[in-house]
């Protein structure tokens, strides 16, 4: 691997000064000649791919001198995968196994993995390739920083350890900074418990060929039991191997497999990646064992070493996970990690009537992640801004007697602090995407989130989960959801992904919905699509 580390423009420490002076150096340094205005967007003698050039390619190493390995079957259960992609560079992903729910298994020596990237999907034309050493320290896991690629390019990639080759991965990289898409396709999934069914979303979010997934957390749930896929291990984890095991279980899964390997992911997680609804330092319900610290390092590290990130390794007790991507002009996202900084929740955790705390200070992102956001605000110039959000930004409201205090609902003070650093780019348009409820929905954001009759101010889509249930009271409360002034469609019951098609003046937004969860070849429809304009909160349905 080559020793640059640039990254996706993750979190600072320096002042806000400091920050705008050098992502202005940087920018300039790495698009030359942009071809911007006086306001920053690009003039009309600007070229719409952009101008920026690709860095140096990674250093590879001669792949003639990679050891060989002790494998007797192909260690490639996990699949491939690829994310974080940057304008001249990509994360490629693999991880070596002998049985995907046993690490134990899994020779303890190091082992050399050869990486090969093509123009091609028959790996025909290689423009670079190299050796990575996997650890057994990281679990066998790979990821390859190749750098030195073109902009708003499609490639494909493959491993081989010995005789054993990868199955090929598609993956793209963003356009320059300063380039004028015209419009990309993006996936958004989430809340896939595997024992709820099976995995026709990915199926079908692989078989759509996006520009990039968004995966908006839950990848894995830390309970098991039975259902209509049982788990062969049902216990919850709380070592670093039972992590990985779980991880294995849901990464064998072939459609899956399919998605990861279709385009390039970025992930964030949410609660069931550790423990259902832990807060920063606290377990379910505010108490905090001896072991819960050990617990929740292990479950961090086996997430990095499961997705295709571009972050080292976790220390022992954090992994910066909030980071950003600018599209061009088109859209800057923002991914958020709501899970980590964040004080307990009020009322004891126990969704149901508000308790006099609703409205103390707390921290939902923490005072960094917050001080950064702003700073992205501050520094972006797209027309767009997606927020990827790991729970429900739009409030609920049933007349103050009901409040989930895990959503964002149960820390209005935070929310209002976001949506004042939002307003710093008002003009962009911000789109929030959301998780964790297991719901399909549409909507805004009023001015006044306590307010849901207020005029519309951040248009907000929440995904779908891809298997997960809820209970008949939920789906009972989604009928009085979907009455609100604020919310366009509510839905518990769907199950599957969201299309989203991206223009520079409006979006469409698909859910793709299955018809069975329990079906492995379920088909799938659009129950409901909608319409947002650049400039308009509200989202307009186009399902008749």
């Amino acid at each position: 691997m080559g020793r640059d580390r640039r990254r996706l423009l993750p979190p600072t420490t320096l002042g806000r000064r400091e920050f705008l002076g050098l992502a202005v150096g940087v920018a300039g340094a790495a698009c030359k000649g942009s071809g911007a205005g006086p306001t920053g967007q690009p003039d009309d003698t600007a070229d719409p791919g952009g101008s920026c050039e690709p860095g140096s390619p990674t250093a590879s190493g001669d792949v003639s001198v990679a050891s060989p390995a002790d494998f007797t079957e192909s260690p490639f259960g996990l699949g491939v995968a690829s994310g974080d992609p940057l304008h001249d560079r990509v994360i490629l992903w693999t991880r070596l196994v002998v049985d995907p729910i046993d690490v134990t298994l899994t020779p303890t020596d190091d082992v050399d993995v050869v990486w090969r990237l093509a123009t091609d999907a028959d790996m025909l034309d290689v423009v670079q390739e190299g050796v990575f050493t996997a650890t057994a320290e990281l679990a066998h896991a790979v990821h390859v920083d190749v750098d030195g690629l073109e902009a708003d390019t499609e490639y494909h990639y493959r491993f081989s350890v010995g005789d054993f080759e990868s199955p090929v991965g598609r993956t793209r990289t963003l356009p320059c900074a300063d380039a004028r898409p015209e419009g990309m396709r993006l996936g958004f999934a989430t809340c896939q418990r595997y024992s709820a069914g099976f995995y026709a979303a990915h199926r079908d979010l692989a078989e759509s060929r996006v520009d990039l997934v968004i995966f908006l957390g839950d990848y894995i749930y830390e309970s098991g039991g039975s259902g209509v896929r049982e788990h062969e291990d049902g216990g919850e984890p709380e070592t670093l191997d039972a992590y990985r095991d779980r991880y294995g279980l849901y990464r064998s899964d072939p459609d899956l497999q399919a998605s990861h390997a279709s385009a390039p992911w970025m992930p964030i997680w949410d609660d069931h990646e550790v423990e259902n609804n832990y807060a920063g330092e606290y377990r379910n319900g505010g108490s905090s064992p001896d072991d819960w610290p050990a617990r929740r390092a292990a479950a961090y590290r086996a997430w990095y070493e499961h997705m295709p990130v571009r972050m080292e390794p976790p220390t022992a007790d954090a992994l910066a996970i909030h980071r950003d991507a600018e599209v061009g002009d088109l859209v800057h996202v923002l991914l958020l990690d709501g899970r980590q900084y964040r004080d307990t929740q009020v009322c004891e955790g126990e969704s149901g009537q508000p308790c006099d705390e609703w409205w103390d200070e707390r921290d939902f992102l923490g005072p960094e992640q917050e001080a950064w956001f702003a700073e992205r605000m501050e520094a972006s110039q797209a027309r767009w801004l997606f927020v990827a959000s790991p729970v429900v930004m739009l409030p609920m409201d049933f007349g103050g007697l009901f409040l989930n205090p895990d959503q964002w609902d149960g820390y209005p003070l935070a929310r209002q602090r976001l949506m004042d650093a939002l307003d710093i780019r008002r003009e962009a348009h911000p789109v929030v995407f959301s998780g964790d409820i297991h719901a399909g929905a549409a909507g805004w954001i009023p001015i006044d989130p306590t307010d849901t009759e207020g005029a519309p101010h951040i248009t907000e889509f929440v995904v779908p989960a891809a298997t997960s249930g809820t209970s008949e009271e939920m789906e009972a409360l989604g009928s009085v959801l979907g009455l609100q002034p604020h919310i366009s469609w509510w839905d518990f019951a769907g199950k599957g992904w969201l299309l989203l098609e991206l223009g520079r003046d409006e979006l469409v937004a698909r859910f793709r919905i299955c018809a069975d969860v329990t079906d492995p070849d379920t088909t799938f429809t659009e129950t409901q699509v909608f319409r947002v304009s650049r400039g308009v909160p509200e989202p307009v349905s186009e399902t008749g």
